[in-house]
């Protein structure tokens, strides 16, 4: 398998189901672009529109609505049944629309003056995937192809929901500057003006849902620490459901998935996550599992007692059920299933290839994440390329637990490296294997493997994506740093003595003096995340200390550029990844080309 076979994968998502069947956004990668076409199934799968640029579908009143995109706009789309589509509301970024009996609404923003100087007055003044925050998300309201602005100010309107009757709202507008999905919700009139804030105080909120008979749902906890697990607000009364009411499964898939609530009539579905399992539930007196053991539901819909959801394996990318029939938009694809491997309060997975094959060490980001039932395009590749594949959810993983999420909390590089460590021991003398190990993870697994290289020779060779290197430089650096850091190692004041001394102790650019292990590091020149000041140090690091490294920098890319971003940058950084291991494990010369997109 090469590269450009591993993304050739469809991946369908933003169902939405109706009197007329479901409509929903199928993606796909074709000439290093990505093409994007709503698609109708009732009985059979049939491609609706063929711009290759369109998304987020909605039918409602014998109107299918959609998003079309072009460079630096966003149109929403009206196909009214057996008529030509036409415009009805343009903006630089469209977010989310709501069309109900009486009103269109529409959370979007204006393209800023990037040509002007930018003076920032707010600890938030740049985002990844935003870059500099010239222009906010604001409410507009269409009424004959007007729009008027209802809703804004120097914070975000991230989501809305409601019906003719009565309309919510989330914004950030009373702590924009901490916590990734923090807001509040306020039931708004036509106009705009607030009416009523529906919770207490501000909290984490992801996804909100009313029904028809007034009810109120939400997902989320009550603090900006990424550490808590969610639970679903129905009528303020907090309800678990699996582990986690909020799934956060790690994926490689270029479509977008978010989080998701929705009533049919007094029913609430949502999903919830347990261990590497995401299922779709019911609540209304009983809360009832729908979905089946070993998957990972990522989207779904409800209309009239019918259910659509779209759901993944680790052997099928994107199959959609509907009717009691599933739909296999991959046919020919089929990845090797794992050994799933219950380990301490954890989870390990193994893709055992030989005893004589190499073996790759693969760590999630977050921490607050896991790996789940899944498929993950470059475990796949890098399985189909002669390597054994090890992943784990270690603790601070999502999925089992409040407690087991937390314990990694203030003290990273500790049990989460011992996990790792001991599991993949294990696996190795479980399976006789013989060949030399490689390490390797983004984000949070590219802190644990710049923290693994300074702490252990045990690994031949590793690679590095958009990692954390100095925890101090961080909290300046980075979009979220400044309240991150110091959330997630208990600390109070990062420039305090003592607290810049914790943010030291536990970056591994302390111990680079300690590092031997030839490594790469990867990331995209917009990530403001883990910003690329954190590579460029741990490079000079390793380069003044005789290591051998190469820093692969990623033009047009940010913190998504493994996920999400440009096409023919994810095909390069899977093929420059292989060279690398394969020089290191495989005693394979490197190509004269490495770098070369």
């Amino acid at each position: 398998m090469n590269a450009r076979e591993a993304y050739g994968i469809k991946f369908a998502g933003e169902v939405n189901l109706s009197d007329n069947g479901v409509y929903l956004t199928v993606k796909k990668i074709e000439n290093n672009e990505y093409i994007s076409n709503i698609y109708h199934l009732n009985t059979d799968l049939r491609e609706v529109t063929h711009g290759g640029n369109e998304k987020m579908p909605f039918y409602f009143d014998h109107i299918l609505y959609f998003i079309k995109s072009e460079k630096n706009m966003e149109t929403l789309m009206c196909m009214p049944d057996n008529e030509e589509p036409y415009s009805l509301f343009s903006a630089y970024k469209i977010k989310k629309y709501h069309v109900d009996k009486k009103n269109i609404f529409v959370i979007s923003k204006e393209k800023g003056d990037d040509e002007s100087p930018f003076i920032a007055d707010k600890l938030k003044y740049r985002f990844n995937g935003e870059g500099y925050l010239r222009s906010r998300y604001s409410l507009y309201s269409i009424n004959k192809n007007h729009a008027k602005k209802i809703y804004s100010g120097n914070f975000d309107v991230t989501d809305i929901e409601g019906d003719a009757n009565r309309i919510l709202v989330t914004t950030t507008e009373e702590n924009d500057d901490i916590g990734l999905e923090y807001a509040n919700i306020y039931n708004i009139n036509d106009n705009g003006e607030k009416m009523k804030r529906i919770n207490d105080e501000p909290m984490s909120i992801s996804g909100i849902a009313i029904s028809e008979s007034g009810d109120i749902a939400y997902s989320g906890h009550l603090t900006a620490d990424t550490s808590e697990i969610y639970s679903i607000y129905l009528n303020k009364k907090a309800l678990k459901i699996g582990k986690d009411s909020a799934p956060s499964s790690i994926s490689d898939s270029f479509m977008t998935y978010n989080n998701k609530l929705k009533f049919d009539k007094n029913t609430l579905y949502a999903m919830g996550q347990s261990g590497a399992d995401t299922h779709l539930y019911s609540i209304s007196q009983n809360i009832i599992e729908l979905t089946e053991k070993n998957i990972v539901v990522k989207d779904f819909d409800v209309f009239n007692n019918n259910v659509c959801y779209v759901f993944s394996t680790p052997e099928k990318p994107c199959i959609v059920y509907y009717n009691g029939k599933n739909y296999d938009i991959n046919p020919s694809i089929k990845g090797e299933m794992p050994k799933r491997i219950k380990f301490g309060n954890g989870e390990g997975f193994v893709m055992f290839r030989s005893s004589d094959s190499p073996t790759l060490l693969f760590i999630h980001g977050g921490p607050h994440d896991s790996y789940g039932n899944n498929y993950l395009i470059e475990f796949q590749y890098f399985y189909e390329n002669g390597y054994n594949i090890v992943y784990t959810n270690p603790p601070g993983s999502t999925g089992y637990g409040q407690e087991y999420e937390k314990e990694c909390k203030g003290k990273w590089g500790e049990c989460d490296l011992k996990f790792n460590l001991d599991f993949l021991k294990q696996v190795i003398k479980d399976n006789n294997i013989i060949k030399r190990s490689g390490v390797t993870g983004g984000s949070y697994g590219g802190f644990m493997t710049n923290w693994i290289i300074t702490h252990t020779n045990f690994f031949k060779c590793a690679v590095s994506e958009r990692s954390i290197s100095n925890m101090l430089s961080m909290v300046g650096t980075s979009d979220i740093g400044f309240w991150f850091n110091t959330l997630e190692l208990d600390i109070e004041d990062p420039y305090s003595e003592e607290g810049q001394k914790k943010l030291m102790d536990y970056s591994p650019i302390k111990y680079i003096k300690n590092a031997k292990t030839p490594t790469m590091l990867i990331t995209g020149e917009e990530d403001y995340r883990c910003p690329i000041e954190q590579a460029e140090q741990f490079f000079t690091g390793l380069k003044l200390n005789n290591v051998d490294t190469v820093l692969v920098r990623y033009r047009n890319d940010n913190h998504e550029h493994a996920r999400s971003g440009v096409p023919s940058n994810m095909i390069n950084r899977l093929e420059i990844k292989l060279q690398w291991f394969d020089k290191y494990l495989k005693d394979k010369p490197l190509h004269k080309n490495l770098i070369e997109p």
